[in-house]
């Protein structure tokens, strides 16, 4: 036993530690590729694209350092989470006022997270997103990028079923 868990458990919460961070950069990944994909075919949008990408990768960074929070503070939570979609909800969906009070108080990164998330929420014209965005879903390399994302997340979600 360690720290009053058993080999198997430990060996198992390093699992969710290492899937769910592999989920995380993937994600990163497809949004960085979907913004070059975007902006080569609509560069008269660039401004528009880039902040919308940009608050995404914020969410993204949001949620990475909620999940970090929580293996930092309450990891046997996560642990029992037996999908990504799972794990994605806890962060989100069900992350509750005393966690993000905590969060803000102690963590710096997080509240400049924030902010920037703040800035650019509701200042992007979302309908002059509306062309780009089903452009994005035609081009090739992203559908490719897409498939493979699903695929990888097919086999980190039977991951954590194990």
């Amino acid at each position: 036993m360690t720290n009053g868990r058993d080999k198997h458990s430990v060996s198992h919460a390093l699992m969710v530690q290492r899937t769910y961070r592999e989920y995380l950069e993937l994600a990163k990944s497809l949004l960085a590729l979907s913004e070059t994909c975007s902006i080569k075919e609509w560069p008269n949008r660039r401004t528009e694209l880039s902040n919308a990408f940009r608050l995404q990768i914020l969410y993204n960074e949001r949620e990475t350092l909620r999940f970090e929070y929580l293996l930092r503070n309450d990891d046997q939570e996560l642990i029992s989470c037996r999908a990504l979609s799972m794990i994605h909800d806890r962060l989100l969906k069900h992350w509750n006022a005393t966690d993000e009070t905590s969060i803000r108080e102690s963590d710096l990164t997080y509240r400049d997270v924030l902010q920037g998330i703040q800035n650019l929420e509701g200042k992007t014209d979302s309908s002059s997103l509306n062309e780009p965005f089903q452009s994005l879903t035609q081009n090739a390399l992203y559908q490719q990028a897409r498939e493979s994302f699903a695929e990888r997340i097919k086999k980190l979600n039977e991951q954590l079923r194990r």
